[in-house]
């Protein structure tokens, strides 16, 4: 290209991936005699796309560009079909007319991939008292210079700022507020919209069935404390009066049938169609000589009602946790 071309400035020109890029110069000359189109990609590679002389025909050389590039003559245009991101760069075009002066037009042209629809992620981060303190997260994997807005009926915050996320806080009376995210590029734009009230009642919804669990599991710890308390005592009491030793047994069943004392005991069925379902947790503490063979009199107390503990809760009509 010539100094004068180089020097140009270049009019900025976006184009959507796999569409078809058309290049119009600004001032075409009308007395033109010869044309000449060359590119600078990105990538650094420079190539001639094609030539031109008026009354002749159109001369293409071997390039990423062959077969899928064209000359308008009615308009001096360059139209490049099938653009993809590697044909992002600068392009130039030099007019020679009759008395070999140069008219030169550039374009700086990126090409663009559509944006694709983005994710929206909703965190309830704190409620308190009926408000519900939140934030929304958009995000487009894997694109690049996207940019982000976001538009909220009710405007419970004003006009957010431009960038991918955004806190918001609403109360539990607010009527019907969606958040809509828009991402987009210089070529294209997508949507995401959602319902931040709906959000947070869901939020609430899962923590009010998450609540009767917590207490399940509190009472069952502080049974099973209880428990290990009764059998450090027991060891305690019981150890130097069994000369064979103490064996202590703590035993947890969950419904099906549990050995006991020699028997077998059939624990209530767990689930009940229509009624959520049953849990039955049967805690039993144990205590047993193990030493040489005794007496039949001594066989009779073997176990001693002292050392047997029984406890048990049964957590009925508690919906799943969703």
């Amino acid at each position: 290209a010539s100094p004068r071309a180089t020097a140009l400035e270049c009019r900025e020109q976006a184009v959507s991936a796999d569409e078809t890029l058309r290049l119009l110069p600004e001032k075409p000359p009308q007395g033109w005699v010869k044309v000449d189109w060359r590119v600078t990609l990105d990538s650094g590679h420079n190539f001639r796309i094609l030539m031109a002389e008026k009354n002749q025909a159109d001369q293409f050389p071997k390039s990423p560009f062959s077969g899928r590039a064209g000359f308008q003559r009615n308009n001096l245009s360059l139209w490049i079909s099938a653009v993809g991101t590697a044909d992002s760069g600068v392009y130039r075009a030099e007019f020679e007319d009759t008395s070999g002066a140069i008219t030169a037009s550039c374009f700086r042209v990126s090409v663009w991939e559509p944006v694709r629809p983005p994710h929206l992620e909703q965190n309830v981060l704190h409620r308190e008292q009926g408000w519900c303190n939140l934030s929304l997260v958009c995000a487009v994997h894997g694109a690049d210079n996207v940019s982000y807005s976001w538009t909220c009926s009710g405007d419970p915050l004003g006009d957010p700022e431009p960038r991918s996320w955004v806190h918001l806080q609403v109360h539990d009376d607010d009527n019907l507020t969606v958040c809509s995210c828009n991402a987009s590029n210089p070529v294209s734009w997508s949507v995401v919209s959602t319902d931040i009230v709906a959000a947070c009642r869901a939020a609430a919804s899962g923590l009010s069935n998450i609540i009767p669990w917590l207490a399940v599991a509190v009472f069952l710890g502080l049974a099973l404390s209880v428990a290990l308390a009764v059998v450090c005592y027991l060891k305690r009491k019981r150890g130097k009066a069994s000369p064979g030793g103490l064996s202590l047994g703590l035993t947890w069943w969950l419904t099906g049938r549990a050995a006991m004392g020699g028997t077998e005991t059939q624990v209530p069925s767990v689930h009940q169609p229509g009624a959520g379902f049953t849990i039955l947790l049967v805690c039993c503490l144990t205590a047993g000589s193990h030493s040489a063979p005794q007496s039949p009199s001594l066989k009779k107390k073997r176990l001693d009602p002292a050392l047997v503990s029984t406890a048990y809760v049964e957590v009925t009509s508690i919906a799943p946790v969703r």
